[in-house]
């Protein structure tokens, strides 16, 4: 059976991972809809064929640069929709802006949507960004402390202990951050959490909505519901049902 909606992903390796999270290319076969979880990431969308629309609104041609993902968000997509796009690190895009990275230049993205209409696959997309895809420069030293915090989140430190890793103080990581990632530190570390009870509640369904509150570190299920609703815009119990029902 065809999926209504197939996805080709891949995670650049090296000196391009500290920036991009993945490249990807999703192909439908029928109209639809999911919900795609916040990374607090942002993205560059390339549309080649149909319509899609990221809560009801529409996606520009010939590229439509995504802001900085706070809450679930809702994708809505036409029959044979062809979508190319660039997910950002949630500090890669505006630390590549900083530097006036050519995948942040307007001539350059609208050279690349231009190759897009000659694009069916990944691999062709791939091709297309080559040009493009330097990044062995210098990086500025915030950017490092910035990406190191990210990265401590995303191993599963508390907030706290990440902060207290940076040689940095408080306040001037939370203005870098804020800066960088258009979210404060906190609502960062509310959306590392909340992925990390979305993977608890994928790999164990049988497990406790409880017990999961606190092994994600939310002092009790009350907590837990209303951050993971804040953030993924629906409730955890919810959120497995939709998981059980594609089983």
């Amino acid at each position: 059976m065809t999926e209504p909606l197939s996805l080709e992903i891949e995670s650049p390796q090296g000196d391009a991972g500290y920036y991009v999270q993945s490249l990807w290319f999703a192909r439908s076969t029928t109209d639809g809809e999911i919900w795609l979880p916040s990374d607090a990431g942002s993205g560059i969308v390339f549309l080649k064929r149909g319509n899609a629309k990221v809560d009801d609104k529409p996606i520009m041609q010939p590229y439509d640069i995504q802001k900085h993902s706070l809450q679930s968000k809702k994708f809505t997509y036409s029959n044979e929709m062809m979508l190319f796009g660039i997910r950002f690190q949630p500090a890669g895009y505006s630390q590549l802006e900083a530097l006036n990275h050519p995948l942040t230049q307007i001539d350059n993205l609208s050279c690349i949507s231009k190759q897009v209409t000659q694009c069916n696959n990944l691999l062709d997309f791939k091709k297309a960004l080559a040009p493009y895809f330097d990044f062995t420069f210098s990086r500025d030293h915030i950017a490092d402390f910035t990406h190191a915090f990210i990265q401590r989140l995303a191993e599963r430190q508390t907030l706290m202990d990440a902060l207290d890793e940076t040689p940095l103080s408080q306040r001037q990581l939370e203005r870098h951050i804020k800066q960088q990632c258009g979210i404060t530190p906190k609502h960062l570390a509310r959306i590392y959490r909340v992925r990390q009870a979305m993977t608890a509640i994928k790999m164990d369904t049988s497990k406790s909505m409880t017990q999961i509150a606190l092994e994600c570190g939310y002092c009790d299920q009350s907590h837990f519901t209303r951050e993971f609703r804040g953030i993924m815009r629906i409730t955890p119990a919810k959120y497995r049902r939709c998981l059980v029902s594609r089983c």
